[in-house]
């Protein structure tokens, strides 16, 4: 191949284009690494407040003296604030007679978690039950009572 004035112009527009090539990729994978992160540390977990113990303590006993006088969950969703209750018991249809807390409880980052003894009306005309369950309380972004499963 013969080098003429319109091929060496076309190499020297190659070089200078190469040039310019690897700064511009380096600029262009510095800028989407950093989109990446920006974006990536925006869509991050929302992380819930640390419990507010006396908050899920009043809570559980709110929602265990509900159960006890006959209430149903779905009241308790529409109370204001709400309270979110997760129990197979009380949804199966078992009514509380009685419930202890058996201990001062713990909190562990967003719930608080508490043993409760629980005393159950017979079913089929045997005796009470009695159940001791521990329940995981939330106070952040919405009041929860479930049963914990550990």
């Amino acid at each position: 191949m013969r080098l003429t004035s319109g091929n060496s112009t076309l190499i020297t527009l190659l070089t200078v284009l190469k040039s310019f090539h690897r700064p511009l990729c380096r600029v262009s994978t510095v800028l989407i690494c950093a989109f990446a992160c920006f974006v990536v540390a925006g869509c991050g977990e929302q992380r819930a407040a640390p419990v507010n113990v006396e908050l899920a303590r009043s809570t559980l006993l709110e929602v265990l003296e509900h159960w006890k006088k006959g209430g149903t969950i779905d009241e308790l969703r529409q109370r204001t604030p709400e309270i979110v209750v997760q129990e197979a018991l009380w949804s199966g249809g078992r009514e509380l007679q009685h419930f202890a807390l058996v201990d001062d409880g713990r909190a562990l980052d967003a719930n608080w978690f508490c043993e409760v003894e629980l005393t159950l009306s017979p079913e089929n005309g045997e005796e009470p039950t009695k159940k001791t369950l521990t329940y995981a309380i939330g106070t952040d972004p919405v009041l929860t009572v479930f049963r914990a499963m550990l």
